[in-house]
């Protein structure tokens, strides 16, 4: 078992009219349990620079779907700029307000030159998208199926054959799985504007070969993606590290 132990120490002579001396540990544990948490990224450095027309975009740092829903994780970020005007702002992805679905990112804060953050991070997901592709009527070797930049050449005219070289094949944003001629994508991360119908879906083939497309789970945002954003065009370096179950 991993053991973790964060401490935090805050002092002052002079912003209260007594000297202000505060200590605090704690030995970082999974959810509910005594157990150490035993899964870390490693200390990181990302830089962020924009062109100088270009827009200060929001940038994606930790998904909450790679990570343990509802799990202890705990989030380290500093921004390493010595310029007292720069600052990073964080942000969390999903709801404005508890229950809501209202589209957005919810603004943490921000962190001058030098400052730093660490927090407890539930990483809620949300739910991922999932459609059924069933490959069916008549194929030849040599047909063709496009999907997400990616395309099958059919080696045979066997429908499982073919849909079994689909899930061979790595998609940019989706998982596969296949059972005879049917193929079951589900997105790699969750997301609510994602709605798959059978034009994204290109077959082109000698006879009447087709496909057909059935969306089997719906998907809906992430609650809980951390962003970060640059106040500046300019280079600026974040050091981060998450610890988690």
């Amino acid at each position: 078992m991993a053991t973790t132990t964060a401490t935090l120490s805050l002092s002052s002579s002079d912003l209260t009219n007594q000297s202000l001396a505060l200590s605090t540990t704690a030995t970082l544990t999974k959810a509910g349990t005594l157990t150490g948490l035993d899964q870390t990224t490693g200390v990181a450095r990302k830089t962020l620079s924009y062109a100088s027309s270009g827009v200060i975009d929001t940038t994606v740092l930790f998904r909450a779907d790679d990570f343990t829903t509802d799990g202890a994780n705990k989030v380290y970020l500093k921004n390493t700029s010595t310029t007292a005007s720069e600052y990073m702002t964080i942000y969390l992805t999903g709801d404005r307000a508890p229950n809501t679905s209202a589209e957005g990112l919810v603004e943490i804060g921000r962190l001058y030159a030098g400052d730093w953050m660490f927090f407890p991070w539930n990483a809620t997901s949300g739910v991922k998208e999932t459609f059924t592709c069933v490959v069916g009527n008549t194929w030849a070797a040599g047909d063709t199926l496009v999907f997400d930049g990616v395309e099958i050449v059919a080696a045979n005219s066997t429908v499982a054959d073919i849909a079994a070289q689909i899930d061979a094949a790595q998609f940019p944003n989706w998982v596969t799985s296949v059972s005879s001629a049917t193929v079951t994508f589900v997105a790699r991360y969750s997301n609510a504007g994602i709605e798959i119908d059978t034009s994204e879906i290109v077959a082109t083939t000698a006879g009447n070969g087709d496909v057909t497309i059935a969306t089997t789970v719906e998907g809906t945002k992430s609650g809980s993606d951390i962003y970060v954003k640059p106040s500046v065009h300019t280079s600026m370096v974040l050091e981060y590290l998450a610890i988690s179950e």
